[in-house]
């Protein structure tokens, strides 16, 4: 660092030729040996706040959390460490709530897999599963109708008048994708009819 500053070099282009953070740079510039660097082990140094520490869980256990409130009466008692250092203490100490459960989101390659696959092939749980995703979100349940449909139309042979039928719920149902998808089969119906309706 010392060697690429005396050749000119600015700290943040320092920090850029050494790929590192420019605050960690200045501060190896501006340290005169590599020494000053390493200062004593903060974790074998007591705390400013340990003396207080019986009497911020007392106050924490009686439903106090409010960092401003706990260090005003801290400081009463003769606290004179920084904000900082209390409200890094009672980002530990402080209980917090249990996280609220959330529901289990399938992947959208399961749902995919669960919308294409015949209804008698999947099993009872994928059924409900999907059932429960569809209630969910409407969206998912008219997309998955949709393509139900659609799968229908391919598995079994049908008429031009089934294919006109599902172009038309597909072109308003609002999808981009299957508006386009629905624009591309009305464009060329006659050679998806015969492909269709045709063993």
């Amino acid at each position: 660092m010392h060697a690429l500053r005396a050749e000119g070099l600015s700290i943040s282009a320092t920090a850029r030729r050494l790929d590192m953070n420019v605050r960690t740079a200045r501060k190896y510039a501006h340290a005169a040996t590599a020494e000053a660097l390493i200062g004593p082990n903060a974790a074998s140094r007591p705390s400013v706040l340990a003396p207080f520490h019986s009497h911020l869980r007392e106050r924490l256990t009686d439903g106090v959390h409010q960092t401003a409130a706990l260090h005003a009466e801290i400081m009463v008692r003769g606290y004179q460490g920084s904000l900082r250092v209390l409200r890094d203490w009672l980002a530990i100490n402080r209980t917090r709530p249990a996280p609220a459960t959330t529901a289990r989101v399938p992947s959208a390659r399961r749902i995919t897999a669960w919308i294409m696959r015949p209804g008698h092939k999947l099993t009872d749980d994928d059924r409900a599963d999907l059932a429960d995703a569809r209630s969910r979100c409407p969206d998912l349940d008219t997309v998955a109708g949709l393509a139900r449909g659609f799968a229908a139309l391919v598995r079994h042979q049908c008429t031009g008048q089934h294919l006109d039928a599902w172009i038309h719920r597909a072109r308003h149902a609002g999808y981009p994708e299957i508006r386009g998808f629905a624009a591309g089969l009305a464009s060329d119906r006659d050679a998806v009819v015969a492909g269709l309706a045709q063993p």
